[in-house]
């Protein structure tokens, strides 16, 4: 079988690995950016879609709160957007006391100062910080959050009180894909919402599994989709809109397109265009590779969690037919040492260690209750940045459907073995022992598709061409 070389993330490098020549490679590249992006964002917030003008939402003696995306999503957004919002605030009369910014760090860490400073900018943190009006987002805090009842659907619709309450809401956020068929934007739904509310639609029976179960579920009434309902939900309880600027990106966060006013009249815009930049033609996988950077979504991927969160998420990126094949194989490519900061993330190895007492995801979600009420886990999310006490019961709950559907999933180059044995993954010391693993999986000429910077870059959905295979190559 003839070979090529293709370049995968690995760590802080890149690593070559041989696969096979008919192999798919599957990445983002970049598309053309915007001449001027400050120009563009100014035209959104004077001509948004589905509300006025920002210039004439705003009025003198207003209480504005700007919600932003936290710092899993690029930096570059929010300073260049923010500064220019609030310009246009000022123009129409609103005083600098009366903006307050709320890091809409959902069920994520609250970011330390020095992160907000990186994230927004010198301009909007030199000014806003100082005067206390630049706050992280708390989940758990019972004076901070509102109770707005509860949608139809059964969510619980339970958010920031300091947003919620002004008199303008605004929101900056990211475009990206997500997992299944859906893209991020319209964030102050998920980024600041209580713990109660996120469960009500993150939990084990609230987050997707398998196209099956979708399949399965074709026949009863479709519920409401999460985001519109609880954004309706919440602007029927206000008699108040957010106003929304939302960019789709690319790599370094620079901006290909941005899109403001309503979240029901930008979402098809600009989920138009995500689906344009994101989505990459592939063929179903018997062998999925990936390579795993130092970094991503929620820390190191030295940490357990977060590795087989790079190894086992993936596969979850397809819209349509599943991009690995029942009983197909995922190779992560990772020189993970399995190492978890405790300080940072004091429930995850808790978490991990609970997961070995059962043989499936699902027993977790009876001891939620438990772990929210520990308060060595509270003290480091209140005030030690560190993860809240379910972040990683959800992040187990998103990986359940790789580990029923995969034949076997190998992390090549790791350090620590047996960290990742615990999980169900397989260690090997380097790729060439996986890929010769693997093919007892698959046999001779199985079909290969290599996503090398699946996390470095923008993340993609895999659109896979033709039916289900019925097995292996």
């Amino acid at each position: 079988m003839s070979t090529k070389t293709v370049a995968v993330d690995y760590g802080d490098r890149k690593l070559d690995i041989e696969v096979p020549s008919s192999a798919v490679v599957a990445q983002f590249e970049d598309p053309e950016f915007l001449a001027d992006p400050a120009a563009a964002v100014r035209h959104a917030l004077a001509n948004p879609a589905g509300l006025p003008p920002l210039a004439e939402m705003a009025r003198p003696g207003m209480r504005v709160a700007i919600g932003f995306d936290d710092i899993t999503r690029p930096a570059n957004v929010p300073r260049t957007v923010l500064p220019i919002i609030v310009e246009v605030l000022e123009k129409a009369g609103i005083r600098e006391r009366d903006i307050r910014f709320v890091n809409a760090c959902s069920n994520h860490r609250k970011n330390t100062r020095t992160e907000l400073l990186n994230h927004l900018g010198p301009e909007i943190f030199g000014r806003f910080w100082p005067l206390g009006q630049i706050v992280n987002h708390d989940c758990y805090d019972p004076a901070g959050l509102r109770d707005f009842g509860v949608t139809d659907g059964g969510r619980i619709v339970e958010h920031n009180k300091a947003f919620f309450d002004a008199d303008l809401q605004i929101y900056q956020g990211n475009v990206s894909a997500q997992a299944w068929k859906g893209y991020t934007g319209t964030g102050a739904v998920i980024g600041l919402a209580s713990t109660r509310s996120i469960a009500s639609h993150h939990s084990f029976n609230s987050i997707p599994n398998t196209q099956a179960m979708q399949q399965a579920q074709a026949k009863k009434p479709k519920p409401p989709a999460m985001k519109p309902e609880m954004s309706a939900f919440l602007e029927a309880a206000t008699g108040r809109p957010i106003f929304y600027v939302n960019a789709v990106t690319g790599t370094q966060g620079r901006i290909v397109d941005v899109f403001a006013g309503h979240s029901g009249a930008i979402v098809k815009p600009s989920w138009a265009l995500g689906e344009e930049l994101f989505t990459k033609q592939v063929p179903q996988a018997d062998v999925l590779i990936v390579g795993l950077p130092p970094g991503y979504s929620y820390g190191s991927a030295h940490n357990t969690l977060i590795a087989c969160v790079g190894a086992l998420v993936p596969p979850r990126y397809s819209p349509g037919e599943p991009v690995l094949r029942e009983g197909g194989v995922v190779i992560a490519v990772s020189p993970s040492s399995g190492y978890i900061d405790r300080e940072r993330y004091p429930s995850y190895q808790d978490t991990i260690d609970l997961y070995g007492r059962y043989h499936s995801v699902r027993p977790l979600i009876d001891h939620e209750g438990d772990f929210t009420a520990r308060p060595e886990y509270l003290q480091r999310y209140h005030h030690g940045h560190g993860y809240p006490p379910l972040h990683p019961f959800w992040l187990f709950y998103e990986l359940e459907y790789t580990l029923q559907r995969a034949g076997g999933v190998y992390i090549a180059g790791t350090t620590n073995p047996g960290a990742f044995r615990s999980i169900g993954l397989t260690p090997t010391a380097d790729f060439s022992s996986a890929w010769k693993a693997a093919r007892k999986h698959v046999g001779a000429t199985p079909t290969v598709v290599v996503a090398p910077t699946f996390w470095s870059r923008p993340r993609i959905k895999f659109a896979v061409a033709g039916a289900a295979k019925a097995g292996a190559a």
